[in-house]
């Protein structure tokens, strides 16, 4: 078995606000720059796949590849490091795309598992620094056939060179099944999580989460993002939520305002859609069956993934803004905590018989604990408060 190796692939596209899958802009092609790196990666490795993915995008007609120097890449580096873990501002990321002529960056994951190569890639806007687009695919790693064929399935997936009509792709999801619906408007994704068998708990945490003991869950669809005010409304036909935005998830709601929120989402899609259960929601939240054991949901620095008391400003921030965990899940830290369907237990030996709903995830008001994947909390179904809102399954 090799090390985990980090990749990181930028594709930088030339027109602002545009999606990746948009080919040309008044017949200009679209510029495209691709580079790649990784340590402990044989350089020929690298340059192949490089090779392989640029000309896999350039072949399709619709873009225009263009080099860049290694001033380009040590700012484009500065500034995802800074971005990803939530210091960068709007217009450093604009500044940097002006100076350079792109608008669109793109950063893949590889890791190589057991002779199998696992690409996880991200479109990220430069104007908004906003991901746009995700996808997850795989491949053997030997041979070079092998490397061309996974550029191409990256290339194909990535810039939608031939993606059938509403079809959407999501990171590392268990089996790369995402479902998206759009109601009165409002667009959102459902995440296949394939079922296993996992360690529920904590050794170290509160004693709410001991003892530490085996679960099983069958596969299930949970929601890449938590509820966003937007879709709220879509369904509900108001926003109950103290920190106002359409791309910031709901609070203010109670676990019977959930209930009430799931059944109209239900007629309206023809689906049963529900909150998930305490050990779906954690089994997500740890990466299902591609958990890396990390300690929040996609990192073990807190900072990365979660809007959390040392770096929200005691207020919520728009979805899908920190890093993603191994199954291209946003913000299951921090943010806000999220309801389950639970009744709440003071420990795993003791029985689920009281009133009180169990919420988890952590939120924008708590400190690092608070927003570790096997923290637990617990709230009466009637209260509604700024810091918990609700997160999808089916």
């Amino acid at each position: 078995m090799k090390s985990l190796i980090n990749i990181c692939l930028a594709i930088i596209l030339g027109v602002m606000g545009v999606m990746p899958t948009v080919a040309q802009t008044n017949g200009v092609k679209k510029k495209l720059a691709v580079y790649a790196t990784g340590e402990d990666v044989d350089n020929k490795v690298k340059k192949v796949f490089r090779s392989k993915l640029s000309t896999a995008i350039v072949s399709s007609g619709q873009y225009a590849l263009v080099e860049t120097g290694p001033e380009f890449l040590a700012m484009l580096e500065k500034e995802m490091d800074r971005q990803t873990s939530g210091e960068v501002r709007t217009s450093q990321i604009a500044a940097l795309g002006q100076k350079y002529g792109v608008k669109i960056v793109v950063v893949a994951d590889i890791s190589d598992f057991d002779e199998e190569l696992f690409v996880v890639a991200r479109s990220i806007n430069l104007e908004t620094g906003l991901v746009e687009n995700t996808i997850d695919e795989s491949g053997p790693s030997e041979g070079l056939p092998n490397i061309e064929n996974l550029a191409k399935k990256v290339a194909t997936a990535l810039m939608g060179l031939s993606r059938s009509s509403g079809s959407r792709y999501s990171s590392s999801s268990g089996g790369g099944n995402v479902e998206s619906f759009t109601v009165n408007g409002v667009t959102f994704e459902m995440v296949r999580v394939d079922g296993g068998s996992f360690m529920m708990g904590s050794y170290s945490g509160a004693n709410d989460e001991q003892p530490v003991h085996s679960e099983t869950v069958s596969t299930f669809y949970i929601g890449k993002t938590e509820v966003t005010q937007a879709l709220w409304a879509a369904v509900m036909g108001n926003n109950p939520s103290y920190f106002r935005g359409e791309t910031r998830p709901v609070e203010q709601v109670s676990w019977y305002d959930c209930q009430e929120f799931v059944e109209r989402l239900s007629r309206l899609t023809g689906r049963i859609f529900r909150l998930p259960t305490e050990a779906e929601w954690e089994f997500a939240a740890r990466g299902g069956t591609r958990s890396r054991g990390y300690t929040y949901s996609g990192s073990d620095d807190v900072y990365r993934v979660a809007w959390y008391a040392e770096n929200s400003g005691a207020t919520t921030h728009p979805v899908a803004q920190k890093l993603d965990n191994e199954l291209g899940l946003y913000d299951m830290s921090g943010n806000v905590w999220e309801w389950t369907s639970d009744n709440y237990s003071s420990n795993y030996n003791s029985p689920r018989n009281s009133s009180n709903r169990v919420a988890r995830g952590g939120s924008w008001g708590n400190s690092a604990p608070g927003c570790r994947v096997a923290s637990r909390y617990f709230n009466s179904p009637g209260n509604r408060d700024a810091d918990v809102g609700l997160r999808l399954a089916l």
